[in-house]
């Protein structure tokens, strides 16, 4: 029983790579992921996470590949999911994944942004959508594939912001929606999910210097005066950072435990 339930999984797994789209080995593999740090990540909204809000009530999953897609033909369906990244995050880019085997098909991915209301503060709307990319468009039959949208700038995610420019900041989030329609048969279109770009920034620097040593367009200025807005460091005083003093082994061991909130014992 052991021995067939190893080939088994072996199996499955040789199948898994038979229905990898051929367009990302094709790209080039992403770096993955880091925690920390301004390097490219890459985070994954898989289809199962992705809500059907209009159309198909019932989405047709792929168990094996993870596709889904609309449980019937000649009519749009639309999926969402909510987009959650830290706060600085820069959105770089998007990839969508999809199997087309439909000539008439539409299918395509838009990052969309809603900015909550408050109506007290002067907000008479619940939301307020903030399109931060263009729709990917239509895959037109070339089967597995990657469709990648150009945002019009990088976006910057902020928890906090006034979107509509009423004067009223008001929380903010950014979701994924897709729109697909089948028209030639079942089970001819489908989607994986996507694949969103993005790094770490640094907070701009302020109008004014925090440590007399450390004036404003000093060298390491910005980076100086983020450390000490996020509470990772005060300074050698009140007043100065003493920026060319040596650090000891201690004072680093403070400074990464407080950046990387290190040790959490349950």
């Amino acid at each position: 029983m052991g021995h067939r339930v190893r080939r088994s999984i072996i199996v499955t797994s040789a199948a898994l790579l038979l229905l990898a789209p051929p367009a990302l080995a094709q790209s080039g593999a992403p770096a993955p992921p880091n925690a920390y740090g301004q390097a490219d990540q890459l985070t994954a909204y898989y289809a199962a996470r992705w809500v059907p809000f209009k159309g198909t009530p019932s989405p047709v999953q792929d168990y094996i590949s993870g596709y889904i897609g609309p449980s019937a033909t000649g009519y749009y369906a639309y999926y969402w999911t909510q987009v959650e990244l830290p706060n600085g995050a820069s959105l770089d880019g998007l990839d969508f994944l999809v199997y087309d085997n439909d000539a008439n098909s539409h299918v395509g991915c838009t990052l969309v942004g809603a900015q909550g209301a408050f109506p007290s503060a002067g907000d008479p709307d619940p939301t307020f959508d903030f399109v931060a990319g263009a729709s990917t468009g239509d895959a037109e039959t070339p089967g597995y594939t990657v469709l990648s949208p150009t945002f019009v700038v990088p976006q910057i995610i902020h928890a906090w912001e006034d979107w509509d420019g009423d004067g009223a900041a008001s929380a903010t989030a950014f979701y994924l929606q897709c729109y697909a329609q089948q028209v030639d048969g079942n089970n001819t279109l489908r989607f994986w999910g996507a694949l969103l770009h993005w790094h770490r920034t640094i907070s701009p620097a302020p109008a004014t210097a925090t440590f007399v040593d450390v004036p404003v367009g000093a060298f390491g200025f910005q980076h100086i005066e983020a450390l000490a807005a996020s509470g990772i460091t005060a300074g050698c005083d009140a007043t100065h950072f003493c920026p060319d003093a040596p650090v000891t082994r201690a004072q680093m061991a403070v400074f990464l435990a407080k950046a990387l909130g290190l040790h959490w014992d349950m």
